[in-house]
């Protein structure tokens, strides 16, 4: 695909962020070195009304993937890793980590063999106890996860996620449950499988950000990613934006061959406005245009 129908994509987007008061209309515009001179002022808004929400336990309404998905909304408007709100919101889902009704939780010979059990994985974080049903899960990328298990897994995986882009990677709990995750089994090769391949990324949404010892493994699961990339650049039974909020999360080499390839779809899914849907989903776009971008073109 030629540079200038990405450079198309991305101007058409410029227009699309530019009036829009919000954290992704924000981030947007930050992307494109198109940011308003009130940004600045947005930012605070925006943090306020996020800590105006927030209970004193630093829970987004007792929600673990809420929360998880506050804490991430703080980084990306700016909040260093030392910000009161931030502080407490992660010290929420550090709390949860463990806690009864986590994945791991219990035994069963399928779950052994598959490596799937508290022998296994360790340092899961729960969501809620096993007698309170989460299922169906509806997460902020776009992605509803229906199994009750795998809820509890993609939560798990959310609240890392979030624990690890706050640096708490520092944490012997954190950095031992992000080794065993990555050496896991237990969410590896869904289209063989047969499993949700939404899982798998979820799971490497969050190792993208993991130890550095660990990286040499995410680079195995992005390469696995890459391969199973379908002629358009997608992945088969996968939510797409979900899969590109995974891989906006790294700048690895893997990474922008990945987005090349899916550089051609973006594109033709576009609107006339700059969006990537017909409900105009601000998420979306912010992680359409992360995707063009890290194929390596930059706004004029």
């Amino acid at each position: 695909m030629g540079g200038d129908e990405i450079r198309s994509a991305l101007e058409r987007a410029r227009g699309f962020f530019a009036a829009r008061e919000t954290r992704a209309g924000l981030v947007g515009r930050s992307l494109l070195q198109a940011s308003e001179p009130h940004d600045t002022e947005l930012a605070d808004h925006l943090i306020r009304e996020i800590r105006r929400r927030t209970r004193l336990d630093g829970s987004m309404g007792g929600s673990l993937v809420d929360t998880a998905w506050a804490a991430c909304e703080l980084m990306d408007l700016g909040c260093l890793r030392d910000c009161a709100a931030l502080v407490r919101m992660v010290g929420y889902l550090l709390s949860r980590q463990n806690a009864p009704g986590h994945y791991a939780e219990g035994c069963s010979e399928a779950r052994h063999r598959d490596g799937c059990c508290h022998h296994a994985l360790r340092g899961f974080f729960s969501p809620a106890v096993r007698d309170v049903e989460i299922a169906p899960l509806v997460f902020p990328t776009g992605v509803t996860v229906s199994d009750e298990d795998d809820a509890r897994f993609a939560a798990s995986c959310f609240a890392l996620r979030a624990v690890l882009r706050a640096g708490e990677d520092r944490r012997n709990a954190v950095r031992d449950h992000a080794s065993s995750l990555v050496a896991s089994r237990c969410f590896r090769a869904p289209w063989e499988r047969g499993t949700d391949p939404n899982l798998f990324f979820f799971a490497l949404g969050a190792l993208v950000h993991g130890p550095l010892a660990d990286r040499p493994r995410v680079a195995e699961l992005l390469d696995d990613a890459a391969a199973r990339q379908t002629g358009d650049g997608t992945w088969p039974d996968t939510a797409l934006f979900h899969a590109l909020d995974t891989i906006s999360g790294t700048t690895a080499p893997q990474v922008h061959r990945i987005a090349v390839r899916l550089c051609p779809y973006l594109c033709a899914i576009q609107r006339p406005g700059g969006a990537f849907d017909a409900t105009e989903n601000e998420e979306w776009a912010v992680l359409a245009v992360r995707t063009l971008l890290l194929a390596g073109e930059m706004p004029a």
